[in-house]
């Protein structure tokens, strides 16, 4: 409330107040009367004390049984004194006066006691223009003053004392660049030996110019140095020091050394800053208060007991669309109350009055821009010094934004109900809680568990979820409610209402409130015993099926094995006869023998040479797998001159055309490789046409992510394309892939010789490398075989 100008504590002219107090006066008088200052009213030329507040008391010593005395019959120890006087000076002239640390002897304790104060007499001018009282506003000062003064007086011994045995005591060279000795006393840490580094060592960074600007200056006026800096303490913590050095001067007057003390005066600095806080704190605080009650959107305001307005903030003024000339003094009908309106309040007025009691309402009124609007209200009583009621003080809020809200939040459950209520699945609510207490659960829960809805709430449910699925739903729960996240829980049985128990799914999503306060879950449930009997019989299944599989699996390993071993005795005991076959029939040749019989030794020797080949054929195509192979980086280049070295003498009968170069390493097994581009080189010069000379060209590319693709080769590898091109007897597209089977021939044995075992044996070894190969073919145009290898380990 502002404050009238008869109580501007702060003037500081000459001018006469006049005798007018604002309304609240009662509510100016009850902070006076807290306040930390003094406060006095001296009413009349015999100072008949008419208002003092407790710090005034505190300060004379007294009681409240000073009101309504005078000054002489209080403080007859004045007598003599100036203050009586001054007093009488302010009454008969009007003129205000202000004294500072001005002292006055008081009775306390029944001791004269010297006490000092800063004060300031201000007349109160009456409507006749004549002085009526005087207020004295006033602080003591008495512990400051009596601190100086002790400060003041222990000066030239402290001096003294300081110059014989200081906290700290130091000697610098002329120019001060070198420390020549500091005792330290506990405060700094103690130099003996002369140190150019003292100023990064003691003094705060922040305060090192400061000081070496001072410094300078005293060496060049020879003065005495002194000031109060900050330093680095002996624990490494920051502290303050006063600290004063004089020059030591020679017969010649030069100066030689200087010879300093330093204090600690680290507590008073401290207690300085916290006091200078304090201060801003509580004009900080004085400033919040006065924004607060002028700028708050709340009505506040206060009525005499006549029903006026003796008070109304800015923002009731504002409502009403009236300046403070036009509204205070008014009643509520002159104001802009309907007259019903009115009446009820003048009757809350009367009731608060009677009852010295509270009285809280609600009400529709019309504001001067936004219309009709809903207020929520409190009138309660301001007692005087006698416990009497002397003035209502209300407040206003407007709650049309809230009773909306309030509205549109039932309207909003209300429908949340009504769905949830015809909803199949279980809907519930759960509180913002550890344990998980449940507020509401829809009619499909009810029904399923029979309870009731007061039984359902709370931990109800710990009696019908399944016992052993309670720890996980916990685990669950607890886990999302750390992070205020949702939660799902994919399966646990629920209890129906005949005892029986069925499978159900939960989810649930955290509910905030509109300040973004976590305000619990809202979930549902959903029956899911069905699936989970499928699931569970699905499961069954798989791990019947997976069983099958690992038998069948170990099966065919046995009978692989069996095969495996079966062709490696059978193909090393096929050897013997065939050679021997051979070895007899190469016998009778050199024998001379008829032409016939000659032709039918080289039919038989034909014969066994290809049976010897294709045991050899299945020799190596069933063994191969069995011997372990060291992969390692293989130069292709490498490998296709080796294989040319091998096949020399055919490629030199055929006239063949070897074209190669630029070929990559690759990730895999010397020995494999070899056999690899052995037999797809063998195979070209095997198939060529006789009608023109073989070109066998073989060449490598980027392998592209396509080629992966369509080959279903991992794409996280790096892979190569090497592509071997002829000019042969080609075939037919449609046989591409028969021909990496084995045993499959194109052609027959009397044409061109042959296992069919090499492209078989191909395939397999680019697939052992985990790569890929396939042909492409043209009759008597050519063949082309294309072979992805990983270029690298995986």
């Amino acid at each position: 409330m502002k404050l009238p100008a008869s109580h501007d504590l702060k003037g500081n002219d000459d001018r006469p107040v006049e005798n007018k107090w604002a309304p609240g006066d009662h509510q100016l008088k009850q902070i006076l009367s807290r306040s930390p200052n003094i406060f006095l009213i001296l009413s009349g030329p015999d100072m008949v004390v008419d208002f003092a507040n407790e710090a005034l008391l505190q300060s004379w010593n007294k009681d409240w049984g000073i009101m309504g005395k005078t000054l002489h019959d209080i403080l007859p120890e004045l007598k003599g004194q100036p203050f009586r006087q001054l007093l009488q000076d302010v009454y008969s002239t009007g003129r205000p006066y202000y004294g500072q640390e001005e002292k006055a002897v008081i009775i306390r304790n029944g001791k004269p006691t010297d006490v000092y104060y800063n004060y300031a007499h201000q007349p109160v001018i009456d409507s006749n223009g004549a002085v009526s009282s005087i207020i004295v506003m006033a602080a003591d000062i008495t512990e400051q003053v009596e601190t100086r003064k002790k400060v003041e007086e222990s000066e030239e011994r402290f001096r003294a004392f300081v110059t014989a045995s200081s906290s700290v005591v130091y000697r610098m060279s002329p120019d001060w660049t070198e420390m020549r000795e500091l005792s330290g006393k506990g405060f700094l840490s103690d130099t003996g030996e002369p140190s150019t580094e003292w100023l990064n060592k003691y003094i705060h960074a922040d305060d090192q110019l400061t000081v070496l600007n001072a410094i300078k200056s005293s060496v060049a006026t020879r003065n005495i140095f002194e000031m109060e800096h900050r330093v680095i303490r002996n624990d490494g913590t920051i502290g303050w020091t006063f600290s004063r050095a004089i020059p030591i001067l020679n017969t010649s007057g030069d100066v030689i050394e200087w010879f300093g003390t330093a204090s600690d005066i680290t507590p008073r600095k401290q207690a300085e800053e916290a006091l200078k806080i304090a201060m801003e704190e509580s004009q900080v605080q004085k400033r919040l208060y006065e924004t607060i009650m002028a700028n708050t959107p709340d009505l506040v305001y206060v009525f005499n007991l006549n029903y006026r307005f003796i008070y109304a903030n800015t923002a009731l003024l504002t409502m009403w669309g009236k300046s403070w000339e036009q509204a205070i003094g008014k009643g509520l009908l002159d104001n802009g109350y309907e007259p019903w309106h009115a009446e009820m309040h003048e009757r809350e007025i009367d009731q608060v009055v009677s009852t010295m009691q509270p009285v809280r309402g609600e009400v529709f009124f019309p504001h001067v821009t936004l219309g009709k609007r809903i207020y929520d209200y409190i009138f309660v009583p301001v007692l005087n010094e006698q416990g009497e009621v002397e003035a209502i003080a209300g407040t206003t809020r407007d709650i049309t934004d809230i009773r909306r809200a309030e509205s549109e939040i039932r309207e909003s459950e209300e429908r949340f109900r009504n769905l949830a209520d015809y909803s199949p699945m279980f809907v519930f609510i759960i509180e913002p809680h550890p344990l998980a207490p449940v507020s509401y659960w829809n009619k499909a829960w009810l029904e399923y568990t029979g309870q009731s809805f007061e039984e359902a709430r709370g931990r109800a449910w710990n009696g019908i979820i399944h016992p052993d699925d309670i720890p996980a739903v916990m685990a669950q729960y607890d886990a999302a409610f750390n992070l205020k996240e949702e939660y799902f829980i994919p399966a646990v049985r629920v209890k129906r209402n005949d005892g029986i128990y069925r499978w159900h799914a939960f989810k649930s999503n955290p509910r905030y409130l509109s300040n973004g306060v976590f305000n619990g879950y809202v979930g549902v449930g959903l029956d899911i015993h069905e699936q989970k009997l499928n699931e569970e019989a699905v499961r069954q299944n798989e791990a019947d099926l997976q069983q099958k599989v690992i038998e069948r699996t170990k099966e065919l390993q046995r009978s692989n094995e069996d095969l495996q071993q079966f062709a490696h005795v059978a193909s090393h005991d096929l050897k013997e006869p065939v050679r021997k076959i051979r070895l007899f029939t190469s016998l009778i040749k050199e024998e001379p023998l008829p032409e016939k019989l000659n032709n039918y030794l080289g039919k038989i020797e034909k014969a066994a040479e290809r049976m010897y080949g294709m045991i050899d054929g299945v020799l190596q195509y069933s063994s191969y797998r069995s011997i372990e192979q060291v992969f390692e980086n293989v130069d292709l280049n490498e490998i296709v001159k080796n294989v040319e070295n091998d096949l020399e003498i055919i490629i030199q009968e055929k006239r063949a055309l070897m074209l190669h170069e630029n070929l990559p390493s690759v990730y895999g097994a010397p020995v494999l490789l070899n056999q690899l581009f052995y037999n797809l080189i063998n195979n070209s010069l095997k198939f060529s046409a006789a009608s023109k000379p073989l070109h066998i060209e073989i060449t490598q590319e980027k392998a592209e992510a396509h080629d992966l693709q369509q080959l279903e080769l991992p794409p996280d590898r790096h892979y190569t394309k090497i592509i071997l091109k002829d000019n042969g007897i080609g075939f037919n597209q449609k046989d591409a892939d028969r021909i990496f089977q084995a045993f499959a021939r194109l052609n027959s044995r009397d044409q061109i010789e042959g296992t069919g075992l090499g492209l078989a044996l191909c395939r397999s070894i680019v697939e052992r490398h985990n790569g890929a190969i396939y042909a492409e073919g043209q009759p008597d145009v050519g063949a082309q075989f294309t072979i992805i290898l990983p270029l690298n380990a995986d």
